[in-house]
């Protein structure tokens, strides 16, 4: 069957597929991808594109990894697919479950898997309420998330997510959330003093915040958080969807601070985006309590694809591509190089801020400053061959950690130089 034109496929993707946050006027000539090797994508057209920020924020290991495929090929041929509901489970879901647990810091050895972030924040703050619940304490239910935040837009993490654009026309919003600054301890104490300790559950954080714009907290912002949790009896959430499986050049993204949280949420890099997994990981005392109550007090919490016996395969494959060929450590190296080169744009008049850790990075433009603003600027590098994202005036960076250096190289110098060359066309 022959493959439609360019022109065709724009056409019936306009009739037929309606996209994430979607408006056609976003989407009159989109790049329509069809292949990938390592940090590199094509076209349909054969235009070759740097991935800048590894699809979503979740390609780790790279375009094009057949092992991954055929991990995901054997395990459909023997068993695809099952119900992993209470007196039933599999193999796969079993082993990764475990594997996880070898991998993760501190109490945190008991997995319940979704099919992505969202799902995982979601779960993350239902089981912080249960939790509260089972010990007698109904009135902790309230969630603190930061300005600026993101946790995903389902019903349940959008009231979490502080990014405007997704509030507007969706309200009324569930209840039980309030946001606090995002790098100020004081005004976390301050905020949970006002509400009263007694009726927070549960604190939510991403490591370094990555939709809102890449913004890394300071050195001792997350072990005076974990003392803050410890001391008013708040559970410690974190969001280590984009941060974690190495992204910040350690496995988790608080490793980075010495610091272990309550619960894990993670999606993204489980797998590559090879499949859509994604899960919690929860201290011993919060399993503990929940697997001591009467057959009458069971967590009611489900997803029909939760613990997929084919994600869950894929993700041991993705595990074994990270620790085998030292993708954490090869994010740390680069993520210093990434670092540095954006480090360049400092001190530029048409430059706000530069700013990242390890493989996540970002800059700012003044307002004004170049004509289209970040916008402009996403669009021209995607001209010259590198595709990423911005937000508002931010543009922002998080290639596949096995981008090649002179990949890394190519994509910095075609960062800089397109921000030089769109500053001096507005002056």
């Amino acid at each position: 069957m022959a493959v439609p034109s360019y022109e065709a496929l724009v056409a019936l993707d306009r009739a037929h597929l309606m996209h994430p946050q979607h408006h056609p006027a976003d989407h009159e000539a989109p790049v329509i991808f069809e292949r990938g090797e390592g940090a590199i994508l094509w076209d349909v057209r054969g235009r070759r594109y740097i991935d800048g920020l590894s699809c979503l924020w979740n390609v780790n290991v790279g375009h094009g990894r057949r092992e991954l495929a055929e991990a995901a090929a054997r395990q459909m041929e023997t068993l695809a697919f099952c119900s992993s509901y209470a007196g039933t489970s599999n193999v796969p879901a079993i082993t990764l479950a475990e594997r996880l647990a070898k991998l993760t810091p501190g109490p945190l050895n008991t997995t319940f898997f979704t099919t992505g972030g969202a799902e995982s924040n979601d779960t993350a703050i239902k089981t912080a309420r249960f939790y509260w619940q089972l010990r007698g304490r109904p009135e902790k239910r309230q969630v603190i998330a930061r300005v600026n935040g993101y946790h995903g837009t389902s019903v349940g993490t959008t009231p979490a997510t502080h990014l405007p654009a997704f509030h507007e026309r969706f309200a009324p919003f569930a209840p039980g959330y309030f946001h606090v600054p995002a790098m100020d301890v004081d005004a976390l104490k301050a905020a949970i003093e006002q509400e009263g300790p007694e009726t927070i559950a549960a604190y939510i954080a991403e490591p370094v915040q990555g939709a809102g714009g890449v913004f890394p907290p300071p050195d001792d912002y997350f072990p005076r958080v974990r003392a803050l949790c410890d001391e008013y009896e708040i559970l410690f959430i974190a969001d280590e969807v984009i941060t974690g499986f190495g992204r910040l050049g350690s496995f988790w993204g608080l490793q980075q601070w010495g610091v272990s949280p309550d619960i894990i949420s993670f999606a993204k890099g489980i797998t590559s985006g090879y499949q859509p997994l994604g899960g919690t990981i929860i201290s011993d005392a919060i399993r503990n309590l929940i697997y001591d109550q009467p057959p009458s007090i069971k967590f009611m919490h489900a997803f029909t694809y939760s613990a997929h016996p084919t994600l869950c395969a894929v993700a041991h494959a993705n595990l074994d591509i990270i620790e085998r060929e030292g993708l954490v450590e090869r994010a740390a190296r680069l993520g210093a190089r990434l670092q540095q080169r954006l480090g360049e744009l400092r001190g530029e008049s048409c430059i706000k801020e530069v700013r990242g850790r390890g493989m996540m990075s970002a800059f700012d433009l003044h307002e004004g400053a170049v004509k289209g603003s970040a916008g402009a600027v996403v669009a021209a590098m995607k001209d010259r061959g590198v595709f990423t994202r911005h937000r508002n005036d931010t543009v922002m960076f998080a290639p596949p950690l096995v981008i090649q250096e002179a990949e890394l190289e190519e994509l910095c110098d075609t960062a800089i130089s397109t921000v030089h060359d769109l500053a001096g066309s507005a002056a």
